[in-house]
């Protein structure tokens, strides 16, 4: 299986390769070359992604080793370090995960996505010997004569055929190859006849030669392009040539004439040239003087790698817009933004607001200190973030200890109440082991609050052109704040209003718990509670609970008050039931004031 890696520093694509058996991760150690360097080893290749001083990368880190069913078993190799992955949570240190491709895995700074190298040659059947597949060259035995070097006699038209097969070879691979430097540089030497060819890259501030190629043999460590020729062209954005046979140059000893191309971005920049020299004359042409016709086709070819160079410019962008979204999204939800990207302006649509809110931060962050209360909290948001996409939910936002998640876009899903309320359960059931690993420094186990609504809300960027932010708008998303809020004085840890309530699953356990008016919000909402498990108990209480609600509902407040005084005596630990009972044992007292609706005191 062929897979492709692609590495990205701080969000910026910076190395990219194939890959199809074991390949290792490391930071530089002390013998190797600097970053992004390729090196053979024992089992596979070895890469190095980070520099020797880069204290957040292990000398070996990661292991990708591809499995002939597709997958790929992501190993991590450090002691100390973990890997996020946005498919399977955190891969421990000397842990290890099976991952389907496409996943990205993230270490520090850096991001690493894995995804089916699906490029292919597109097979095309030839009429006549004339035409050629994409990229296809001409058989070894079969030479195609230089422009510079047609005899008087020869069948004009089937030179300019042959030629244009041979340009239009490079196009083609410009479109589709990841060859289509090198096949400039040769078309360069076999199409116009020169010696040498080279795609040269301007890199701001010097000239850097790539792909070089000769038809005089081994190319000497000592030649260089010239700089003049390729200045002229980058200032004057035209393809100059020239006859050197008088230069005392040191690199250009020799060389008879040049001539460079420039090649350029979309907009209009200069960011390489096509070059290449004519060397002395040889039997098969009669002057080493560039005509101005090789001079065009050479400025021709330049334009095939200035159109390859923006397919992978645009590619490169493509998948950091890809990696950044499935930061947020499931690689499916991912996908939509990328071929739709008018969802971002903004439509309505039907969701289901989540925001969950962890309980004690400040007083725990005061206690750990500024480094250890990054570490626990990204971790425990990289646990609920898991759990937000696991059940297919977009990751909205993090506001220090508080992250919010949404459900039913940018693609409609007809069960997103029941997948909001999976998704926080799922929560629940990580803080047991997110206390269990932090139990020493904490020094209490930590508890969360969870508010979920469901209702029509505007969707879309709601961030700005300069910092993206997906997510949703509007009364519906303002209540599952509140209703987060809401937990803190009922005393649960997970509240859905009864719009999300009337629409989830009959598998999620729940209970209603009160009516309440919210701040800064006039129209009453019923809040239900909703729980992991329901075992014989629960349910018991639950009934006895909602009986004792009624009750109050009716002013039957002696009623609810017995009712809870036995509910309260067999289950001390409920904090809803304690909360009922204290409101039934007020109404006994001011029965002319009571008013079902409790309005709760704050946020």
């Amino acid at each position: 299986m062929n897979l492709s890696l692609h590495i990205y520093h701080q969000q910026q694509p910076v190395y990219s390769t194939r890959f199809s058996g074991p390949v290792e991760l490391g930071r530089q150690q002390a013998d190797e070359q600097p970053c992004y360097n390729r090196v053979s080893i024992k089992d596979g290749v070895r890469i190095i992604v980070a520099n020797q001083a880069e204290a957040t990368f292990s000398r070996r880190h990661v292991r990708l080793e591809p499995r002939p069913d597709g997958k790929v078993v992501v190993r991590n190799l450090s002691a100390a370090v973990p890997i996020a992955t946005d498919a399977a949570g955190v891969v421990g240190p000397q842990d290890q995960r099976e991952l389907t491709p496409p996943f990205v895995l993230v270490v520090g700074d850096r991001s690493m996505r894995v995804e089916p190298d699906e490029e292919a040659a597109s097979p095309m059947v030839s009429l006549a010997n004339m035409t050629m597949a994409p990229g296809q060259r001409k058989p070894p035995s079969t030479r195609i004569r230089p422009i510079a070097t047609a005899a008087a006699g020869d069948d004009d038209g089937e030179m300019l055929v042959q030629w244009l097969q041979a340009a239009m070879a490079v196009f083609q691979s410009a479109a589709s190859s990841p060859d289509f430097l090198q096949r400039a540089a040769q078309a360069v030497v076999e199409l116009v006849g020169l010696d040498t060819a080279s795609v040269v890259i301007w890199d701001g501030t010097i000239w850097d030669p790539q792909n070089v190629c000769t038809r005089i043999g081994k190319v000497s460590d000592s030649w260089q392009p010239s700089r003049t020729i390729l200045d002229a062209a980058r200032s004057e954005r035209r393809t100059f040539r020239r006859a050197t046979s008088l230069t005392s140059a040191a690199s250009l000893k020799g060389v008879e004439a040049l001539v460079a191309a420039p090649i350029l971005d979309s907009q209009g920049e200069v960011i390489g040239a096509l070059y290449g020299d004519r060397r002395q004359p040889a039997e098969d042409r009669d002057s080493v003087d560039i005509t101005q016709l090789e001079a065009m086709l050479v400025e021709l070819l330049a334009s095939g790698v200035a159109a390859g160079l923006a397919r992978l410019e645009q590619e490169r962008t493509a998948l950091a817009e890809r990696v950044r979204f499935e930061q947020f999204f499931t690689p499916e939800l991912a996908q939509q933004l990328e071929s739709h990207p008018d969802l971002l302006e903004g439509k309505d649509a039907e969701i289901t607001a989540l925001f969950c809110d962890v309980r004690g931060f400040s007083r725990i962050s005061e206690r750990l200190g500024a480094v250890r209360t990054f570490a626990w909290i990204c971790d425990v948001m990289e646990e609920f973030s898991e759990c937000i996409q696991r059940f297919n939910g977009v990751l909205v936002d993090y506001i220090g200890d508080e992250v919010i998640a949404m459900w039913g876009a940018p693609v409609e899903t007809a069960n997103h109440e029941t997948l909001a309320c999976q998704a926080a359960l799922e929560m629940v059931k990580k803080l047991g082991a997110l206390n269990e690993r932090w139990a020493n420094e904490l020094g209490e186990p930590v508890s969360i609050g969870v508010g979920i609504n469901s209702g029509m809300a505007r969707v879309g960027n709601t961030g700005s052109t300069r910092k993206f932010k997906y997510g949703p708008l509007g009364n519906t998303v303002n209540l599952a704040s509140r209703v987060q809020g809401a937990t803190k004085y009922l005393k649960s840890k997970v509240l859905i209003t009864g719009n999300t309530a009337a629409k989830v699953a009959p598998e999620i356990n729940r209970r209603r718990l009160s009516r309440v008016r919210v701040v800064n919000i006039e129209t009453p909402v019923d809040l239900y509670e909703i729980v992991v498990a329901a075992d014989e108990s629960w349910c018991e209480l639950r009934d006895r609970y909602e009986t004792a609600l009624d009750a109050m509902d009716r002013k039957e407040f002696f009623t609810a008050t017995k009712h809870l005084g036995n509910l309260v005596a067999d289950f001390p630990n409920d904090g809803p039931s304690q909360l009922l009972l204290s409101r039934a044992v007020n109404a006994l007292i001011s029965r002319d004031d009571f008013d079902h609706v409790w309005e709760l005191e704050g946020k």
